[in-house]
């Protein structure tokens, strides 16, 4: 607002943006000049009362061609009259703006923005290259208020999609058909800035300590999200990443990500990566998982050892039992879920239950 100001000669620029719908509010941005107006005593006093007396300038402005300035003065109303106009004597007398250009920007059904540009008490006529110099501003300056507003609407969409995924608490991320990781939600954060087996890349991909799961990685994600295209045929994949602290490994359940509703854009196509870390699963809800599989007690309780990344022996050991018997537990356990190992049975809890706050 301040260099369009500046441009031409202009005291103080505001801009209303305004949602044609019921209801909807105005949004308006102001140079510096009306800005700082507006955080004072008075500032608020004419907000709340002598703003509302513009909205027939406003109106006006409606039914005008875009990028076309119009003088206040042909506006139909006597130079007299507006200057004696109550919103025009106060902003006048605080802010020295005595004559205003206005101009619609777009020609929108939905959206009316248009923009109010004010000139000091020594001219006593808008000059004429004020209206020109804006002319060549005008379709420049409409492009960028289009532009923010559709990155508003998607900021609005990511922030929401974000807190949703902040609600999971096991790692979430979205990845590029390339491996680029364009969204995680804090779990993923954690997981990853533990720097124990995986990390992002300056690229931002996912890195392990291993340079062969490192390529198993990335392959599987491009796999994934070409079947998301219809080009292949991996609706899954499950890669373990080693931890050189010694702590259980972190699991990676790679799936597709496609946009079918086209809501970000057409042929986005992707991969949800959901990383575990297995030394953190408190939040599994194994009471109801055990319910729906049929587990006993006991082996309700050797699930939760099994999530929890206990061992045969640590099992064994903390139910009593030789290993052989905790051995047949853990066996019951994985065949009553239909799963043929430990990692597929915290992933099969994950997907039946998902931790969700």
């Amino acid at each position: 607002m301040d260099a369009t100001a500046t441009a031409v000669e202009a005291k103080a620029i505001a801009l209303v943006i305004r949602g044609k719908k019921a209801g909807a509010n105005d949004l308006t941005m102001m140079s510096s000049v009306y800005l700082d107006f507006s955080r004072t005593p008075a500032g608020w006093y004419y907000g709340a009362w002598l703003s509302r007396m513009q909205n027939q300038d406003w109106d006006f402005l409606q039914t005008q061609p875009p990028h076309e300035p119009v003088p206040d003065l042909e506006t139909g109303v006597s130079a007299e009259a507006l200057d004696a106009r109550k919103d025009y004597a106060f902003l006048r007398k605080r802010t020295g703006v005595a004559r205003r250009l206005g101009v619609r920007l777009n020609s929108d059904s939905v959206w009316f923005d248009a923009m109010s540009i004010g000139f000091d008490r020594q001219k006593v006529e808008i000059p004429l290259y004020a209206s020109e110099r804006s002319r060549t501003l005008l379709p420049h300056l409409t492009k960028a208020l289009e532009i923010g507003r559709v990155f508003a609407l998607l900021k609005a969409r990511y922030k929401a999609a974000l807190a949703a995924l902040e609600r999971v608490q096991a790692g979430i991320a979205i990845a590029l058909p390339d491996g680029q990781i364009i969204v995680k939600n804090a779990e993923a954060e954690r997981i990853l800035g533990l720097k124990d087996g995986a990390v992002l890349s300056g690229e931002g991909r996912i890195v392990t300590t291993d340079p062969d799961v490192t390529s198993k990685i990335r392959t599987h994600i491009l796999d994934v999200a070409s079947t998301a295209q219809g080009q292949a045929n991996r609706h899954e994949s499950l890669v373990s990443i080693a931890r050189p602290s010694g702590l259980t490994p972190f699991l990676l359940d790679i799936g597709p990500v496609n946009d079918s509703k086209a809501e970000l854009e057409k042929g986005l196509n992707g991969a949800l990566v959901t990383i575990i870390d297995p030394e953190r699963t408190p939040y599994l809800r194994l009471d109801r998982f055990t319910e729906l599989y049929g587990l006993t007690r006991a082996e309700t309780d050797v699930c939760r050892w099994i999530a929890d990344g206990a061992s045969i022996a640590e099992i064994a050991e903390r139910r009593g039992t030789s290993p052989t018997t905790a051995k047949n537990q853990v066996s019951n356990v994985l065949s009553k879920a239909g799963v043929g190992s430990r990692i597929e049975l915290i992933r099969l809890i994950l997907r039946v239950l998902p931790p969700v706050a």
